[in-house]
Parts: structure tokens; C-alpha cells; sequence
């Protein structure tokens, strides 16, 4: 069977740079491509001849171009992964749907810079009929997937209150974890920010605030935040009528808790269940990402993260701006 042939364009940090050194398993596209065996890595497209030698430690039998023209005038391809800062993306994307015929586009969020942008990519998509897969990598996760299962299984009785807790901005790693808390337990619908904390991302224009929010099947939550200079966080806590769900280390560690009477104090205390660890160093979810892909050209599958999956965090971020400029008060997220 003929191989699927892929490109990279953006050989930043996910791109490429994320696997040198070499780990154990793929953390980034151009790598990730290169260790599946139905995908040749075609080409890969950079702005400095540096990232093409750095290109050649990981994949060194793929054609490196610093002309984006000239790659999709050369390669027919069936995957492209766009991984270039988002400021750039509308007319990257207007360029590639417009030259290459790649039926599949793998791309990194943020999607777009804004709200309006991010839809304009999408009746982009429509019009020239591609298949878009935004990399919201906890999708890929197996965590997340039980997570996801014990909510809708009730297995700890109904949803009754979130807590968030993060760094790195609205946009940076907001957007991974409005997306968990849809993918896992439901929208957001209405947002408050409670105050500002700064970080790292505010060089980029990119905020982080502690908010209240509230989903739209009425349960709420509140999402904490903390400067990631002083250290990195990404958990949830998910808590029931019966028991409680902690993810811990960007989804390293989940932990599940039931409710149970204890032999010497009164009442219900939370005793734990099971747990999953290292789950992080057992699967790669870039990995996963790119064999969905496979099945996408192979089978038409449905992408599990969509592009309208990609852009919702958007509308969560734009309500956190509205509410911020507003003195805090309570915004609704359009789209849900």
C-alpha cells in the first residue's frame, strides 16, 4: 500500500523543535509523521536554513524548502499541518487551500487571533470542502476519554461543581482547557472574571484570569489562576453527587473517588477508587493525533476534533475579555 504523504509548515517548538533532543516518544508533528508507518514526510517548510539541520536530525530523508510556493507547487499531497504562529494563519491557510489540493489540515490552535477571523477560516474550509483537525490534544487522551465516560455514566452520580486551575493565558492554554471542559462534562455558557493574574503571556497580549463560570446544563464552576513564572498548572477537579475526579500534571494523573461511610467518623468521606499515572509517558497524544489521521484517509472517519471544536475556545476567550473590560460582569459565550 502506497504511503499517505504529509508536510509540515512552522518548525517552531510542536513543529519540530519539541523532540530535540530525541524523547521517547513523538511530541511533535514532524516526528510524529516520520515514526508512522502508513505516512512518508514528505516536506517540510521553515523560515531559516537552521531549522532545515535541525530538520535533518529528526527526518533527515525529507526535502526542506524555505519558499512555501515552491513546496506546494512540487508535493501532492495528503496532510499538511500548519503549525505557524496564528497571526499568520488566515493567509497561510488562503495560500494552501488555494495551491494544494491536500484533502486533510492539521492544524495548531489557537486557531486564529480573533473570533471573526477563526470564522472566516471556517467558511474558508467549507468553500474549498478540507477536512480540518485541530490538534486539542487531550481529545487523543485516554484519561480524558474516562473522564469523559464517567460523567456520562453518571458511575459518581450527576456533575455538581468544577474547579480549574491554570497558567499561560486565555488563548495559550485556555484554550486547551475550555475544550477539556466540554469534551469532558459540558459548554460553557456564561463567564465572570473575578480578577487578572499576571504571567509570561501577557508579553504576547495573551491574559489570564481567575473567573466564575457556569455551564449550560446549570453546573458551576471556578477557574483559578496562577503565575507561571513561579510554576506551570493545568488540573481539574470534577466533583459529584457521590465521589470526585481530580486531573493533576496536564493529565499525568487522574484520580477517582467514590463516596463511602468510614468505620470511625460520621458520615460520607471520599475514599479512592483508582488512579492512572504516568499516562503521559506511556502514549504520546501526537502519536494518536496522526494515526486518527490515517483513519481519516483511510476511512472517512470523523475527525475528533473538529475545526469547530478548534474555534470554540475562542468564543470562551472573547467572553473573558468582554467581562474583564466590563468590570467583571457576567458575559455569555456566543456559539454555545
Amino acid at each position: 500500500m502506497n504511503k499517505y504523504r504529509a508536510a509540515v509548515i512552522g518548525l517552531g517548538f510542536i513543529g519540530l523543535k519539541a523532540d530535540i533532543p530525541r524523547k521517547h516518544l513523538p511530541q511533535g508533528h514532524a516526528l510524529a509523521y516520520r515514526m508512522n508507518p502508513d505516512i512518508e514526510l514528505s516536506a517540510a517548510v521553515g523560515v531559516r536554513q537552521e531549522q532545515g539541520d535541525q530538520l535533518a536530525l529528526v527526518a533527515p530523508e525529507t526535502k526542506y524548502y524555505m519558499d512555501l510556493g515552491a513546496m506546494l507547487d512540487e508535493q501532492r499531497l495528503d496532510v499538511i499541518s500548519i503549525c505557524t504562529p496564528e497571526h499568520v494563519r488566515f493567509e497561510l491557510l488562503q495560500t494552501v487551500m488555494s495551491r494544494s489540493a491536500a484533502p486533510v489540515l492539521f492544524l495548531e490552535k489557537p486557531v486564529a487571533t480573533s473570533v471573526a477571523e477563526a470564522e472566516e477560516i471556517a467558511a474558508l474550509a467549507k468553500r474549498h470542502q478540507r477536512t480540518v483537525v485541530v490538534n486539542l490534544s487531550r481529545r487523543w487522551s485516554d484519561g480524558a476519554r474516562q473522564i469523559r465516560q464517567a460523567v456520562q455514566s453518571e458511575e459518581f452520580g450527576k456533575l455538581t461543581n468544577l474547579h480549574l486551575r491554570y497558567t499561560r493565558g486565555v488563548h495559550n492554554i485556555g484554550s486547551h482547557l475550555f475544550d477539556l471542559v466540554r469534551y469532558a462534562a459540558g459548554e460553557i455558557d456564561r463567564v465572570q472574571v473575578v480578577r487578572q493574574v499576571p504571567t509570561n503571556m501577557d508579553n504576547r497580549g495573551d491574559p489570564t484570569f481567575s473567573f466564575l463560570f457556569s455551564l449550560t446544563n446549570g453546573v458551576p464552576g471556578y477557574a483559578e489562576a496562577f503565575d507561571d513564572r513561579n510554576f506551570l498548572m493545568f488540573e481539574m477537579d470534577l466533583f459529584f453527587e457521590k465521589g470526585k475526579i481530580e486531573l493533576h500534571r496536564t493529565g499525568d494523573e487522574i484520580r477517582f473517588y467514590s463516596a463511602a461511610g468510614h468505620a470511625s467518623i460520621q458520615g460520607y468521606h471520599l475514599t479512592l477508587k483508582r488512579e492512572e499515572r504516568n499516562l503521559l509517558a506511556h502514549t504520546s497524544n501526537m502519536q494518536k493525533a496522526v494515526e486518527h489521521i490515517v483513519d481519516i484517509l483511510r476511512t472517512g472517519a470523523e475527525p475528533v476534533s473538529t475545526l469547530e471544536d478548534g474555534i470554540y475556545p475562542l468564543y470562551v476567550a472573547d467572553a473573558l475579555l468582554r467581562s474583564h473590560r466590563n468590570h467583571g460582569s457576567v458575559q455569555a459565550v456566543r456559539g454555545t
